[in-house]
């Protein structure tokens, strides 16, 4: 009987390919866990950016129908819209008991045109011979701020929680125009000076 000798394997680090496979499948686990934190972080300000963008053009939108009033009804009065993500009109009194749980709207407060600069039309004197030849049309300039919220309801609408606001101040020069006395109503009211961030 001859004794059976151990010959040293010729590859040492047989135990090895474990170690590395561990090794990669932790970097690609931890690279797919960061590509996942960067693409949640994406869409988040993707969403921030929309909820931004809406509110502001509910705000310009406020402004439009401001302007709109003013020059087809003569009415400069402040207004509040409130617009719905369903486009359905508002039933009740009330902002908040017309939303179930979870829906979500824009509210947007506009000002009373406030009037800045108030001269005689330089347009109606060019056309002095024409319908302009009254000398009581002038040329207005008028402030207006909107200020638009986004919000969403819970709790059965009791409760709103603001997600957004922006506030959009605008000038507008209009002439010829004959300006009706009640333009003026928001120069003695503190209440309505204080809407009008310029």
């Amino acid at each position: 009987m001859r004794p059976t000798l151990v010959r040293p394997s010729a590859h040492p680090e047989s135990g090895s390919a474990y170690v590395v496979v561990l090794v990669v499948l932790f970097i690609v686990t931890l690279l797919g866990l960061s590509l996942t934190l960067v693409t949640q972080t994406e869409f988040q300000i993707g969403a921030n950016e929309r909820m931004v963008t809406r509110v502001f053009y509910g705000a310009d939108s406020g402004v439009s129908s401001a302007i709109a009033r003013a020059l087809v009804r003569s009415d400069h009065s402040g207004q509040v819209l409130n617009l719905t993500d369903t486009g359905e009109d508002y039933t009740g009194g009330s902002l908040l008991a017309t939303f179930d749980t979870g829906e979500s709207g824009t509210r947007v407060e506009v000002s009373p045109f406030y009037p800045i600069l108030d001269v005689p039309c330089n347009l109606c004197e060019v056309n002095n011979a024409g319908t302009y030849s009254g000398r009581d049309y002038r040329k207005v300039n008028h402030a207006v701020t909107a200020i638009a919220q986004r919000f969403v309801t819970y709790d059965q609408g009791v409760t709103r929680r603001t997600l957004a606001e922006k506030a959009l101040t605008t000038m507008i020069e209009v002439q010829p125009w004959r300006v009706p006395v009640q333009a003026y109503d928001p120069i003695d009211d503190a209440t309505a000076l204080q809407k009008i961030k310029f």
